[in-house]
């Protein structure tokens, strides 16, 4: 009897730790692009670009932030950073955070051998052992993570403050973390995964926390 409870124990083990690889964590974004029908814009290699403070902003240290990651995507594709006067296309971006009206179950815990996966997985899976006694799972609130990245023509702006716009890219994803700091390189990296672009409608794009795009983008600041 005690031979078949070490057999059982085995086996649970090693099908707990093959599931746990497989629910790997996965920022998970909707991206959306829009382009003017009558003005459709492909930017060519090499067009060079200004990226403008956002207005009216509560944290401009943020702010600066964020617009070092935008220097690095918009280089990385090619495209040069030039003064104010001397760039053919502005590119204004806008983020933010709202709670949701939704909540996401956490993970139970158990007394004993008892583990639970979550966050950005799809699904949780809970594994206990026999006999042992779980508490009920609580819930923590969803948050709604965003990201608006708007390209205009510089020319006439620069001259009469018209905003003509080429392009529009919004990011957004939904998850536990409150923090925008850590979710804003996954929203820049699927906006700029369809930079330019019409989606038609909203796409989904999947990041891996290992993502080059991402690491890239941590010692930004």
């Amino acid at each position: 009897m005690i031979s078949c409870w070490k057999y059982l124990a085995a086996f649970l083990l090693s099908a707990t730790v093959l599931l746990a690889g497989g629910c790997a964590s996965v920022y998970r974004v909707q991206v959306n692009g829009y382009t003017d029908p009558a003005a459709p814009v492909a930017f060519h290699p090499g067009a060079t670009f200004f990226v403008m403070d956002p207005q009216k902003s509560p944290n401009p240290l943020l702010d600066k932030e964020i617009k070092a990651k935008i220097h690095r995507l918009l280089e990385s594709r090619g495209y040069v950073l030039v003064p104010f006067a001397q760039a053919e296309y502005y590119l204004f971006f806008t983020y933010g955070m709202d709670t949701t009206s939704g909540a996401s179950a956490a993970p139970e815990y158990s007394v004993g051998v008892g583990f639970g996966f979550g966050d950005y997985c799809s699904d949780y899976s809970y594994f206990f052992w026999p006999g042992y006694v779980y508490y009920p799972r609580y819930m923590e609130p969803l948050y709604d993570r965003w990201l608006r990245l708007k390209v205009v023509e510089a020319g006439p702006y620069r001259e009469t403050g018209q905003l003509r716009t080429l392009w529009v890219g919004e990011s957004r994803s939904t998850g536990t973390s409150s923090d925008i700091r850590e979710v804003i390189n996954s929203l820049l990296v699927a906006a700029f995964s369809r930079f330019g672009q019409n989606t038609g409608k909203a796409v989904t794009v999947e990041l891996r926390p290992q993502d080059p795009r991402l690491r890239q983008l941590e010692v930004v600041r």
